[in-house]
């Protein structure tokens, strides 16, 4: 055979071979297109979101029917349904998407999150072993994965995962409240006590506080139980996993009210630039909402970004007069500054507006203390202490007012309505303390200092100069 012919031999194959390749190809893109047509979802009521997000979904629509980058158009159609709460839409366009893309480990994980939110674990931890076989270091994935094992019963399984990440992760407070369960249902309570004593100091105290506290009082510890009890009361609730993958959805959320709860979770985790884009958007949909516009401001001064904050307060009062909680702001942001006079301004302005706000009555009344002007100050304390029953400080900053003006059965009245307020409130405990301490009356002062004794809020040291003076007056220990 000759050059000549071997030349054409060759391109002859390769013409063939290109020919199949491309008719697989086109097969492929013809299959793709036909899964993906046939995923999407009847469309639910849309009457509640705005005509932008209608408008997004016919889009995407129309290009997954002309065959147009079908996979981004069926992705981004996932995203709209499952950040804005169609859960069961989003699921047919991820059960397409796992097919035409399955080398995405989004869209499992994204599945599976929507499953196991509505109790089907087997189906979910499925889609998590899938996710973690595409991107093994995914910790989300993994600690969801073992969650769900350890809600399975499947401990042993669900250990090895956890050890896992805490090789990625050697604090991960998340693996180590999971090893801690497993401790706790074997009966390793002192294991179980040091790994939850890790996961509440590296989460201050958000995650694994209840099964610390549950601990402690199985060891016997039932002061370092009740310490915890404050430190998460004081501390707030739980925070779930970090999970980016889920967080990107939120930038197709409509929800307002949704996104500022994003944004309170990415600012907890440190990601700050997210948390305010977030909120600016919710604001972008509800500009006249106040509390949207002050969450904001709390980020850009977070950010030291004074100038924006301030702009947003002035905002809020603008847009939403009748709401006290924007006055209150923005005068304590004002008093933070060193414009004292500007503070009282505004106080005065938001009670033109809200002239039963108990929170601005209270400012008005710290404002007053600080001129002297005590007897003005007790009005505006009594309006606040009045409207804010759960709230022990008007009622102590009445007893403060009182003690200076001598009234001392109005001041001991008052520190009760404080504890009726907030049981065990510290500082009215230590108030009452010293004062019948300074009165020398051993019995009521012995009272007061067992019940500051049992308190873990207050401080050792203030508890300890408590204690002198208990000694000092009445020559002995108090207990």
């Amino acid at each position: 055979m000759n050059r000549q012919k071997t030349i054409r031999l060759v391109g002859s194959v390769l013409l063939v071979l290109a020919l199949a390749i491309a008719g697989y190809l086109w097969w492929r893109s013809n299959e793709r297109h036909e899964i993906a047509v046939a995923c999407i979802p009847h469309q639910p009521s849309f009457q509640s979101k705005p005509a932008e997000f209608q408008q997004r979904v016919r889009a995407c629509e129309q290009r997954i029917k002309a065959g147009s980058a079908v996979t981004n158009a069926l992705g981004e159609l996932s995203q709209l349904y499952h950040a804005n709460g169609y859960y069961a839409e989003a699921s047919q366009c991820y059960q397409g998407l796992i097919r035409i893309d399955p080398s995405n480990p989004r869209w499992p994980h994204r599945f599976a999150s929507i499953l196991a939110g509505y109790g089907q674990l087997e189906e979910a931890m499925a889609l998590w072993r899938r996710t973690l076989a595409l991107a093994k270091d995914y910790l989300p994935a993994q600690i969801r994965l073992a969650d769900a094992m350890l809600k399975y019963n499947q401990a042993a399984e669900a250990g090895k995962i956890y050890a896992n990440i805490l090789k990625q992760d050697a604090e991960n407070p998340y693996a180590l409240v999971g090893l801690a369960r497993i401790d706790i249902e074997a009966g390793r309570w002192t294991s179980a006590r040091d790994r939850l004593e890790a996961a509440t100091a590296r989460s201050n105290y958000s995650i694994g506080s209840d099964l610390l506290v549950t601990t402690c009082e199985q060891l016997g510890d039932n002061s370092r139980a009740e310490y915890i009890r404050s430190r998460f009361k004081a501390g707030g609730g739980f925070f779930d996993t970090p999970d980016p993958w889920l967080r990107e959805l939120a930038f197709d959320c409509y929800d307002s009210f949704q996104l500022t709860l994003t944004g309170g979770v990415a600012v907890r985790e440190g990601d700050l630039a997210t948390a305010i884009s977030l909120v600016e958007r919710a604001i972008s949909f509800e500009p006249k909402n106040g509390y949207y516009r002050i969450q904001a401001a709390g980020l850009y001064q977070q950010s030291r970004n004074n100038a924006k904050a301030l702009q947003h307060l002035e905002t809020a009062t603008e847009v939403a007069p009748d709401n006290t909680d924007t006055w209150q702001h923005l005068a304590r942001f004002l008093a933070e500054a060193g414009q004292q006079r500007e503070a009282e301004n505004i106080v005065a302005a938001g009670l033109t507006h809200c002239p039963d706000s108990p929170g601005l009555h209270f400012l008005r009344g710290q404002y007053r203390v600080k001129a002297g002007r005590l007897e003005e100050a007790l009005a505006d304390y009594k309006v606040a202490a009045a409207a804010l029953n759960d709230d022990a400080s008007p009622s102590l900053s009445l007893a403060t007012v009182y003690i200076r003006l001598n009234r001392m059965p109005e001041a001991l009245a008052s520190l009760q309505n404080a504890l009726a307020a907030e049981a065990e409130h510290p500082a009215a405990l230590s108030i009452l303390a010293i004062f019948y301490i300074d009165q020398a009356d051993e019995p009521l002062a012995r009272k007061w200092m067992q019940r500051v004794r049992a308190q873990p809020r207050i401080q050792p040291q203030e508890r300890l100069q408590l204690e002198k003076a208990f000694q000092k007056t009445f020559g002995h220990e108090p207990y």
